[in-house]
């Protein structure tokens, strides 16, 4: 009976492995640094973990994955809440969309497709904030954060690669 309960426990935690590693990247990117423009500019680690999991283990990353990840960093953000919420879910139903012409290409394929859906995204939630407070907001902080967002995606996926190579058994 104990060895059942540790595989139901075990493939209990490898089932939720990439939410919860999503959320302990998200917490870390939120980690307050000693530079000053790095505390308001931040690579949106929440957008590139949805889409790697979408990508690579959509059977284990699914619409309430995205959408409980979004809306922890709309708690731990200072953005207007459901804004996050809305760019992770946008970028879901993109990739839900596009993701034949990403999946199981090369890296540099999969990362141009990261810089198309993320801008799509980051974008449509900077209209939604600037209606928001009724006014459009600079465009500087935006380019700035999805820069620092397309350079920190290898890094990121990387890590992720990682959890999902040695962490996450295939189901036999």
């Amino acid at each position: 009976m104990s060895e059942e309960f540790e595989e139901n426990i075990t493939s209990i935690f490898q089932r939720m492995l990439p939410l919860l590693s999503s959320l302990l990247l998200l917490f870390f990117s939120y980690v307050p640094l000693e530079f000053g423009i790095f505390n308001n500019i931040r690579p949106v680690v929440g957008m590139v973990c949805v889409y790697y999991w979408m990508l690579h283990r959509p059977d284990l990353f699914n619409l309430w994955s995205v959408y409980f990840l979004g809306l922890i960093d709309d708690v731990i953000s200072a953005s207007p809440f459901g804004s996050n919420i809305f760019a992770l879910l946008l970028l879901y139903i993109l990739i839900n969309n596009t993701s034949k012409f990403f999946n199981a290409k090369p890296f540099i394929v999969t990362w141009y497709g990261f810089c198309l859906l993320s801008f799509v995204a980051m974008f449509a939630r900077w209209l939604l904030v600037s209606v928001y407070y009724s006014q459009f907001l600079p465009l500087s902080m935006l380019l700035f954060a999805y820069l620092v967002s397309v350079a920190a995606y290898p890094l990121i996926s990387l890590v992720l690669a990682f959890i999902q190579n040695n962490l996450i058994q295939e189901d036999e």
